[in-house]
């Protein structure tokens, strides 16, 4: 933007004076550099002169310089190419997740309506602050952990039709797949964990860990040649049922010590694998096999 422009210098000052409206900004900007500029003599003391030259002049004072010179950058022409004022987010409380959206949408929107900003991808006034990210991060949670749910159970239904050898294994594994999601989404609320990276990370793995309490036991019991459903389920747990105890039980050991941990991080990983083993072990060792003796076909196939 050409900050010599008058009406570019009022659009800041309109910009600054709307971003302390929005809750997340409860006190004004100590300074605002184009607001110091008008405010002093030095526009009556140089009126032919250009805004470069009166920016020089300003910047000459070493109180002026002190203070706004780390505020702006200047190219080596001393023409103005960005500057910034800074305000404190201190209505935003760090542990109230909602309120830490609601300051990034706010302030977002401020920005959208800035003349300035209208018919461009690239917004000349914005604001920035590390914790944006964050707030980004937790304001997309909601929508990512729902897609990323959506597509794993999908390719999860996709590849258990085509790979295992009877259509009816997806009438099974989708809605288990589902069930065991929000129980594990149900337990980590249960046991006071939110959704934060770490978390985030656990749940996406989850959905790859958890099919496979199922599709072992689906599988073996396809394989089984016994005619009545009983006898194949009781056979697929003689013979498959204590692999996959085994195989829970030899990850909640692989994931026991850091249950031990002084750190919030692998604690938190520790709830996610333990549910995640629990749950899954009762579903493929409990859950699925009175559902195969109830409504499981009586076929008998072989991978």
């Amino acid at each position: 933007v050409d900050f010599s422009d008058p009406a570019i210098q009022e659009q800041m000052v309109t910009y600054v004076d709307e971003l302390v409206t929005i809750p997340a900004i409860t006190k004004p900007p100590v300074s605002v550099l184009v607001m110091a500029n008008n405010s002093t003599s030095l526009q009556q003391q140089l009126q032919n002169a250009t805004f470069e030259q009166q920016l020089q002049v300003f910047l000459s004072s070493p109180v002026n310089h002190k203070l706004y010179r780390d505020e702006m950058v200047l190219d080596e022409n001393g023409v103005m190419l960005a500057s910034r004022t800074q305000v404190s987010l201190e209505g935003v409380d760090q542990l109230v997740v909602t309120q830490q959206i609601a300051a990034l949408e706010d302030q977002r929107a401020v920005s959208a309506r800035q003349p300035v900003n209208q018919g461009g991808d690239d917004w000349a006034f914005f604001t920035f602050a590390t914790q944006y990210y964050l707030y980004e991060f937790f304001a997309r949670t909601g929508y990512e952990v729902a897609y990323m749910t959506i597509l794993g159970v999908i390719a999860i239904s996709v590849v258990t039709f085509l790979f295992v050898p009877h259509w009816t294994a997806v009438m099974f594994v989708a809605p288990l797949i589902c069930m065991l999601y929000i129980d594990l989404l149900g337990v980590l609320q249960f046991s006071g964990l939110h959704i934060n990276g770490v978390i985030f990370v656990s749940l996406v793995m989850s959905i790859g860990l958890l099919v496979d309490f199922l599709l072992h036991v689906l599988l073996r019991y396809y394989e089984c040649s016994a005619g009545d459903r009983d006898t194949k389920v009781k056979e697929t747990l003689r013979t498959m049922g204590s692999s996959i105890l085994v195989g829970a039980l030899s990850t909640f050991l692989g994931v026991m010590p850091l249950a031990f941990s002084t750190s919030s991080v692998f604690n938190a990983i520790f709830t996610c694998f333990l549910a995640l083993v629990t749950l899954g072990a009762a579903h493929g060792l409990i859950l699925l096999p009175v559902l195969l003796s109830i409504f499981g076909p009586k076929v008998s196939t072989r991978t």
